[in-house]
C-alpha cells in the first residue's frame, strides 16, 4: 500500500537576489527558509511503516546543510560576483534564478536522489510566501 510520511519545519538561511522581479528583490537580502518533506512509498511489511521519520529527517537535514548560510546564485551570474572581506563566502550555484520555486526544486531533487523515493517539498520564504514541488525520478 502507498502512503505518504513527513516532516515539518526543517530550516536554513540563505542570501540571494532575484532578477526581473522588483526593484527590491534585485537587492543582496536573506531569507529563513523553513522546509517541509513528505516521502511516499510502499509500508515495509518488516517495519509496518514507509520510513522511520527520524531518518527522513537526517537525509533532508544532510541536504539543507549544503544550503544553509550560502549565497544562492544562477550559473549564469556566478562568474560576475566578486566579494572582498574579512568573511567567508561560500556560493550555492543553481541551474537557474534562485527564486523560490526553483529552490524548492533543486531541494526535492537533491533529497530524492538520497532516498529514491517520490518527494514533495514544501519551502516556505518568511511566514506565508510558499512554493511546493514534487519529484519522482529524473
Amino acid at each position: 500500500m502507498q502512503l505518504k510520511v513527513g516532516i515539518e519545519g526543517l530550516s536554513f538561511d540563505s542570501a540571494h537576489y532575484t532578477k526581473g522581479v522588483t526593484k527590491k528583490c534585485l537587492n543582496l537580502h536573506g531569507h529563513t527558509y523553513t522546509v517541509d518533506v513528505e516521502v511516499e512509498g510502499e509500508v515495509s511489511e518488516e517495519m509496518d511503516m514507509v520510513m522511520d521519520f527520524g531518518e527522513i529527517k537526517e537525509l533532508a537535514e544532510k541536504v539543507l546543510e549544503k544550503w544553509d548560510h550560502k549565497f544562492l546564485v544562477s550559473g549564469d551570474e556566478a562568474d560576475r560576483i566578486e566579494t572582498e572581506g574579512p568573511f567567508n563566502f561560500e556560493p550555492k550555484i543553481m541551474e537557474g534564478e534562485p527564486t523560490t520555486e526553483n529552490i524548492a526544486t533543486e531541494i526535492a531533487g537533491e533529497i530524492f536522489d538520497e532516498l529514491e523515493l517520490p518527494v514533495e517539498v514544501k519551502l516556505y520564504e518568511g511566514k506565508k510566501n510558499y512554493a511546493v514541488s514534487k519529484c519522482s525520478g529524473k
